[in-house]
């Protein structure tokens, strides 16, 4: 085996894991209720168009995938289908700008089931979070598919006890056509559309799988399988925890919770000890943070050593040889965002930055088609589906509030400077950035 290439451990099955796991977080333990309140009897269809969108782009990934099988995912996408640099660029500060903003999701919504333990103002407890994420982000965390797998179980593990707690009690308190009318959609465009770009930051991971290209066995077969599994089954366990949330109170009441999982145990009756669910919410949310927050952290230093960003970026430390420079600065940013807006705005920024990236990865596909056919036995979508992607993701584009599109016009801006900037400076090697 070359010492330069990474090892080829990981199977089908645990790819799947990684992929649910991935997914499955923040989103749903937090995010419901704030979905309810913007979409309201259309909830659940918010979450049906939300899971189509993550699938058809989903579709689009498994192929670029299978053509390309690298870690580097977006980026190595639309570097191998645009001509310029600015694209791949452009997309790899997108996605890391969504890890940051995520992570500020994540620690914003942390305080709700933290309230439990302590009554804390939900600034100071996003500062708690942000500062353990990022001594432990600074001391090295080795995450591993088998670490991934536990916290995974863990989170599963709260979302079925929802699931069958609420269905327990909407089935012995309700009659059918109550079920059915509690889940029956309004249809109302405005509000399914605000729901929509609420309730896809709850899918947002998937696309992560693909960086995991060049340690799976048999990456050309098994991620796009992986991918797509890992899709659907998140896109169910939600789809029952939405519909349980709605037959046990309603949107509105949903909306004003900032625990609404715990809130159908509490209403159910259900022995489950608050505290036991609350802990199990908060590692839910905790981990989705420390994802986020270790692959931007990872990103910036990744960068910084091909010299796309600043070379004091790329400098380690000492003795734990750890980005120490890139960790303080993402958890900085990540502090200064949970500031600046609700949790709703930064999950919806989120929704908003990855929807860039994956319209740009469905032109990736198509263009990618056009030059190269595809080689035997490769997975390759239907003909439609990036072209379906492109327009999903340019109406839902047109969605989001004025904070969501200020957030992103300050994104753009600062990577065409960086970028211009950059171009500017005389090239120089990896090895000479880190000398630095």
């Amino acid at each position: 085996m070359n010492g330069n290439t990474l090892a080829r451990h990981l199977g089908f099955g645990v790819l799947v894991a990684y992929g649910i796991g991935d997914i499955l977080g923040a989103g749903i333990y937090a995010l419901v209720g704030k979905v309810a309140g913007s979409a309201g009897t259309d909830t659940t269809l918010a979450f049906v168009v939300s899971g189509v969108l993550a699938l058809i782009t989903g579709l689009s990934y498994a192929e670029l995938a299978a053509r390309i099988p690298h870690s580097a995912g977006a980026s190595a996408y639309t570097a191998n289908a645009f001509r310029h640099p600015f694209v791949p660029f452009l997309v790899g500060m997108l996605v890391l700008t969504s890890g940051i903003t995520s992570a500020a999701t994540a620690a914003s919504a942390f305080h709700g089931y933290l309230e439990v333990f302590v009554q804390l103002p939900g600034l100071l407890a996003a500062l708690l979070l942000i500062a353990a994420l990022t001594a432990l982000n600074f001391y090295g965390i080795k995450q591993s598919a088998r670490t991934n797998n536990v916290l995974t179980a863990i989170e599963l593990t709260g979302l079925l006890v929802v699931i069958v707690v609420g269905m327990r009690y909407a089935l012995t308190t309700h009659e059918p056509v109550q079920l059915a009318r509690a889940l029956e959609p309004d249809l109302d465009t405005a509000a399914l559309l605000a729901g929509v770009t609420l309730a896809f930051y709850a899918f947002v991971g998937f696309e992560d799988l693909v960086n995991l290209a060049e340690e799976a066995r048999d990456p050309t077969r098994d991620i796009p399988r992986a991918l797509l599994i890992a899709i659907l089954v998140s896109t169910a366990l939600y789809l029952l925890v939405v519909a349980v949330v709605l037959w046990t109170m309603t949107p509105a009441e949903a909306a004003a919770s900032d625990r609404p999982l715990l809130e159908v145990l509490v209403r159910a009756g259900h022995a489950v000890p608050r505290p036991l669910f609350a802990a199990v919410a908060i590692v839910a949310i905790s981990n989705t943070a420390l994802a986020n927050s270790i692959m931007a952290s990872r990103l910036l230093y990744g960068m910084a050593r091909q010299r796309l960003l600043p070379a004091a970026l790329a400098r380690l430390h000492d003795t734990r040889r750890t980005p120490w420079v890139t960790v303080v600065l993402t958890g900085v940013l990540s502090l200064l965002l949970v500031a600046s807006g609700s949790v709703t705005v930064l999950a919806q920024t989120t929704g908003a930055i990855l929807m860039l990236v994956f319209m740009f990865v469905h032109l990736s596909a198509i263009l990618t088609r056009r030059r190269q056919p595809a080689p035997p036995g490769r997975f390759t979508a239907p003909r439609i589906v990036p072209h379906l992607g492109v327009g999903l993701c340019v109406l839902l584009l047109t969605q989001f509030p004025i904070a969501v599109y200020q957030r992103l016009a300050v994104i753009m801006a600062a990577s065409l400077a960086v970028f211009l900037l950059l171009r500017t400076r005389p090239s120089g090697t990896v090895a000479e950035a880190e000398r630095e």
